[in-house]
């Protein structure tokens, strides 16, 4: 059967036996997954990268020790939430200098509408760092990872109506953001 028709459980079995390209097979399935995910939690593209690779060595060194109870997808994307917390926590201790963005310099390469969806994107990604990272972390996980309540309970090691409740907070927390202003109200939309 050839590797892309195994199942995570296989290919991780796959790699704890030394078979390296399983590893390989892993990766490729689950790295854009993982990066959507580290960049929601971050909020920045370099942070996003360094909390992926991260996330990979970390599957790497402990293959092994996974014991089967979740998937690989979830418990990939609980390494992945941990490695974007350990960033962004680098990243307080450790601010990076401010570059001045280009100002009036225009990409022909992007029309109008891809850049309006950039935005909007933007605008949420900012959002999302506004929201406490409970709330975040819940709805990251949920929203965007398409992880269950219960697994994310489990993960998380809290009960499972306080799951449901920081996604409910959480996702009312980003609306508020993301709503745009009444006419001659001060702006509530991240900038």
């Amino acid at each position: 059967m050839a590797r892309e028709e195994l199942d995570d459980h296989a290919l991780l079995r796959r790699f704890v036996a030394g078979d390296e390209d399983a590893f390989v097979a892993l990766v490729r399935r689950h790295e854009d997954r993982i990066f959507a995910l580290a960049f929601r939690v971050t909020g920045d593209r370099e942070d996003a990268l360094e909390a992926t690779q991260e996330t990979f060595v970390s599957l790497f060194r402990r293959a092994a020790s996974f014991k089967g109870e979740a998937e690989v997808g979830t418990w990939l994307f609980r390494i992945g939430i941990n490695a974007s917390r350990d960033v962004l926590r680098r990243r307080r201790r450790h601010p990076p200098a401010e570059e001045a963005p280009e100002e009036g310099v225009e990409d022909p390469r992007f029309p109008a509408r891809v850049e309006e969806n950039a935005v909007r994107r933007l605008d949420i990604a900012r959002a999302l760092e506004k929201v406490p990272p409970e709330y975040r972390e819940a709805v990251v996980m949920h929203d965007l990872g398409g992880v269950p309540y219960e697994e994310i309970a489990r993960l998380t090691g809290v009960a499972l109506g306080t799951v449901k409740s920081r996604i409910s907070r959480g996702r009312r927390l980003l609306a508020q953001l993301l709503e745009p202003p009444s006419p001659g109200a001060p702006s509530k939309r991240t900038r």
